[in-house]
């Protein structure tokens, strides 16, 4: 019965824990907020891996892209240089060049040559000693009188020194309208022999058409640049035309480094001539040492990705929203039974044990139900006749404490009236014992004085003892007293020693005091005081067969500490917390020689606790013990001065 209503005290007080009071509601809100975190911290954790993936991989297809459009652009431009280099080289075949060698005959393999490239706008088929020989042009007529002489040009310097290559020269603009660039290829004789040179002006309008036909989205164009970061096509003329260097863009400076053609990603977020962000993508011609690059910006290129994020941003709230609110409905799908479950628990702990709660949920709450009826009913059956046996248990219990109480008196009344019988005849011995001594002495045999003295030492032993029961019999019978006057505590040390000074036998032992000479006096109890120092002393005569016996005083933290040592046997660990047990004597085989009540130390105990103060022991097997007594320096200001317990009386010395 006391089990079954322990457990419903403690399903009272966890249900009004959840739904009483101040804190109705809280398991609700735990609910929630543990839902929101977990479904949230997952949403969202899904959420911005999605949107990171996403955007690394849109920016990956996007600079895929622009590297697509860079090298079409790329392979568009090598192809337009290389079918004039190709016509080129068919012009430098000419049949009759073995034999007759360059000479005017030439200008015909010339016409030929602007009909099949018309990107070429000027031709000169030039001797080995740098003389057209033949020269032709699509705008202007070439009389006999113009310069023929090209042996300083930097395009047959060029070929003559390289042979078999062709130059192709810088780009340059004819009265500021549209860029060219020249193109020299060797003339052969026969393999390896050089006849001439034939050069030509190439009309770079077509690279601009190709470049100002790219457009990357909205904002998106392309450029060309060489390696020296001089523009050749832009979208903007008027920026080739200004002879533009770019060599200081960092997607220049990334397209000719020696690692470009290692790298494994062509495209670089960077910012273009206006300062705007890019992302930039190029392809390299090598032949010509150029470089193609397609430009797009940044917030252009990531719109895309902005609205995917924002419709990712939108369908992670709206399931957050839902999945929120299916939390709050599962819980209060679970609560509101648990709800009546509390009901049910109050009910029954107010005493209503005909309560009972109706769930029909069909799953495990509705089990709980049920075994909280099958409880309610087990209690209902527990209690009848319940007052009766508690009431027939109260009464033998307390006739049971009156038989206690009586046996405690008795004993307290036995051990007050066998020490009164046995003090008187003791103290009868002692006396006689030393008047035979006195009166004897010189006339007896030693060995006869010597039995006298034995008898006299146990005699005052016993008394000891007895004088130990009848003080412990008088603290248990709540009859001891306070007495309060000034009390100096050299005084009591010294007749503490004074008393155990006589013990001390063959001058293996010896007495140390440590006092401190501006110690105040004590308000408190002298012969209680005296009382506590003469036990511990005595129980460090006992124990210690060599060495010293130190007793210290000082003033620490507002108290005075006594602290008396020794250097004799020692208590085991296990024994210091059962010394200051009455008639605890210590289970040692290393004690058991020393004789006593095991009374001293409890006496200790008591007295320390009845002046207010504190003591504490520390000792190591065959090294010493060191009691440590704390006693306030006035007992009328401690708690037990103010409020003098029922079982003492204090008396203050006037």
């Amino acid at each position: 019965m006391i089990l079954w209503k322990s457990k419903i005290l403690n399903l009272k007080s966890l249900v009004t824990s959840l739904f009483g009071g101040q804190r109705r509601g809280r398991l609700l809100r735990r609910y929630f907020l543990t839902s929101v975190l977990m479904i949230a911290g997952g949403l969202i954790t899904s959420g911005i891996l999605e949107t990171y993936f996403r955007y690394q991989e849109s920016r990956e297809q996007l600079a895929l892209l622009q590297q697509e459009v860079a090298n079409v652009a790329a392979l568009e431009i090598e192809q337009f240089i290389h079918d004039i280099e190709t016509a080129m080289r068919a012009a430098t075949k000419y049949q009759d060049i073995a034999r007759q060698g360059i000479s005017a005959e030439y200008e015909f393999e010339l016409r030929r040559l602007l009909y099949l490239a018309p990107a070429i706008t000027e031709a000169a088929a030039i001797d080995a000693d740098g003389v057209a020989q033949a020269h032709l042009s699509r705008s202007r007529a070439v009389s006999s009188d113009a310069p023929r002489n090209f042996a300083a040009s930097p395009a047959f310097q060029q070929v003559r020194v390289r042979q078999r290559h062709p130059y192709f020269g810088p780009v340059y603009f004819v009265r500021g309208s549209e860029p060219y660039m020249t193109i020299a290829l060797p003339i052969e004789r026969f393999a390896k022999s050089v006849a001439g040179v034939l050069q030509a002006e190439v009309n770079l309008k077509y690279v601009w058409q190709v470049v100002s036909g790219i457009k990357q989205g909205k904002a998106g164009y392309a450029y060309v640049v060489n390696r020296s970061g001089d523009l050749i096509a832009h979208p903007d003329i008027s920026l080739v035309l200004q002879k533009r260097n770019v060599a200081q863009l960092s997607q220049v400076k990334t397209a000719f480094s020696p690692d470009a053609g290692r790298a494994k990603e062509k495209w670089i977020i960077s910012s273009n001539l206006k300062g705007e962000k890019v992302i930039s993508s190029f392809a390299i011609m090598p032949s010509l040492d150029w470089a193609v690059f397609i430009e797009r910006p940044v917030e252009e290129a990531y719109e895309p990705l902005y609205a995917s994020m924002l419709r990712t941003s939108t369908l992670l709230l709206i399931g957050l929203g839902v999945a929120l609110l299916a939390s709050v409905f599962v819980a209060r799908r679970v609560l509101g039974p648990l709800r009546m479950l509390g009901q049910g628990v109050e009910r029954i702990g107010s005493g209503d044990l005909d309560f009972r709660v109706n769930l029909k949920t069909g799953d495990e709450i509705e089990r709980l139900a049920d075994q909280f009826n099958e409880m309610a009913a087990h209690l209902r059956e527990a209690y009848t006749g319940l007052e009766q046996k508690v009431a027939e248990r109260t009464q033998a219990l307390t006739i049971a404490n009156e038989k206690l109480e009586e046996a405690s008196r008795h004993k307290s009344q036995f051990l007050a009236n066998v020490n009164h019988e046995l003090r008187t005849p003791v103290s009868a011995i002692i006396g006689y014992a030393r008047l035979v001594l006195r009166a004897t002495e010189g006339q007896i045999a030693p060995l006869q004085s010597e039995n006298l003295k034995v008898l006299l030492n146990n005699a005052e032993r016993l008394l000891s003892q007895i004088d130990s029961l009848l003080e412990f019999s008088k603290i248990e019978a709540g009859k001891v007293e306070v007495h309060v006057e000034p009390v100096k505590v050299s005084e009591v040390i010294q007749g503490a020693i004074s008393t155990i000074e006589p013990s001390l036998t063959g001058g293996n032992v010896r007495i140390v005091r440590e006092i401190a000479p501006d110690l105040p006096a004590l308000n408190t109890d002298r012969e209680k005081l005296r009382q506590i120092l003469l036990n511990l002393l005595e129980n460090a005569v006992k124990f210690t067969d060599r060495g010293e016996i130190k007793i210290a005083a000082s003033q620490q933290n507002g108290s005075v500490q006594l602290v008396v040592s020794d250097t004799g046997i020692g208590i085991p660990k296990e024994e210091l917390d059962k010394i200051f047990e009455e008639f605890h004597r210590g289970d040692s085989s290393s004690t058991k020689n020393y004789r006593g009540t095991g009374l001293g130390l409890a006496i200790v105990k008591k007295f320390v606790d009845l002046l207010g103060g504190e003591v504490a022991v520390e000792s190591e097997v065959d090294k010493g013990s060191t009691f440590t007594v704390m006693l306030p320096f006035d007992y009328r200001e401690t708690g037990l001065g103010q409020e003098k317990d029922s079982r003492f009386s204090l008396i203050p010395h006037l």
